[in-house]
């Protein structure tokens, strides 16, 4: 089953059994964002992760080992290849069905035809919108500005604390990762995101997701958005987290990055992963 079917029939068994996404997560030392992001068909769960879930849910799926799906999955590729090749060497053997067999080869050219096309449409409406825009890096953030709107008065400026864009009559600044449109604030930004400015908005697209294993203690974990929650648990006072290759855990408000102490962490500061570091930002 893929997604996002797997995610549908997921939610729906939680559902059957009664269950919030907070309950199942209790049983499964998953987070929610992680089970929403699944149930979403956002995400795959990885196959431990999958038998926790169905575990939790009291369904079975699996009847077979992981080894013995391997090779199940590989058996059925190696039958399907073959039996696509064959179909493909009788098409072009004209000798029977001669009429029936052209028909096919030519809706065939017609298809690859129309693939062309939507293929180099898309690549041309891509390469027209990458056109639009000027990309600027300035302190880790990425900024695309529309080529249309640098004219003579546009300046770029780094001083101190602010970085200035000026790009004809916006302006847009950035304080201590605090973004500004003409003066007024839009939004808070990590190294990474990008901000980008088009029709006289900002928009910003973020490279990060937001995890706060406790809310009490307002402590923010913002995690790569290409990585997710492998697995969490909480015991006492204590937050595990692992995500990949790496572990993170919270006690005390000391954070911990594989054994390491990193350091302490308080109300509105915000943990940072990136390149397999941890970097602590403190409130603002």
């Amino acid at each position: 089953m893929k997604q996002p079917e797997l995610g549908k029939k997921i939610a729906e068994l939680r559902k059957a059994k009664g269950l919030t996404q907070e309950e199942l997560v209790s049983k499964c030392k998953l987070t929610v964002r992680s089970l929403q992001r699944i149930e979403s068909g956002l995400v795959t769960p990885r196959n431990y992760t999958l038998r926790m879930l169905f575990t939790a849910l009291d369904y079975t799926i699996y009847n077979f080992s992981e080894s013995d799906s391997d090779e199940r999955v590989k058996s059925t590729l190696k039958n399907e290849t073959e039996q696509f090749y064959k179909s493909v060497i009788n098409l072009f053997n004209l000798k029977t069905n001669t009429m029936k067999k052209i028909s096919i080869l030519s809706a065939l050219v017609i298809i690859l035809s129309l693939s062309l096309v939507l293929i180099t449409s898309e690549t041309k409406a891509q390469k027209s919108s990458d056109n639009k825009f000027i990309t600027s890096n300035g302190r880790g953030i990425v900024y695309r500005f529309p080529k249309s709107k640098l004219k003579t008065n546009s300046y770029i400026s780094n001083i101190k604390d602010t970085a200035d864009y000026k790009i004809g009559k916006y302006l847009i600044q950035e304080y201590k990762n605090k973004i500004f449109l003409n003066k007024k604030f839009v939004a808070r930004v990590l190294e990474g995101d990008t901000v980008i400015l088009d029709k006289g908005r900002i928009t910003i697209k973020k490279s990060y997701w937001e995890f706060n294993p406790s809310p009490d203690n307002g402590i923010k974990y913002f995690i790569p958005a290409n990585l997710m929650m492998d697995n969490y648990s909480h015991w006492a006072d204590t937050n595990t987290m692992i995500v990949g290759k790496t572990r993170i855990k919270e006690y005390n408000n000391k954070i911990f990055l594989n054994g390491t102490f990193i350091g302490v962490a308080n109300k509105g500061d915000t943990v940072i992963l990136k390149n397999g570091s941890l970097t602590l930002r403190k409130a603002q």
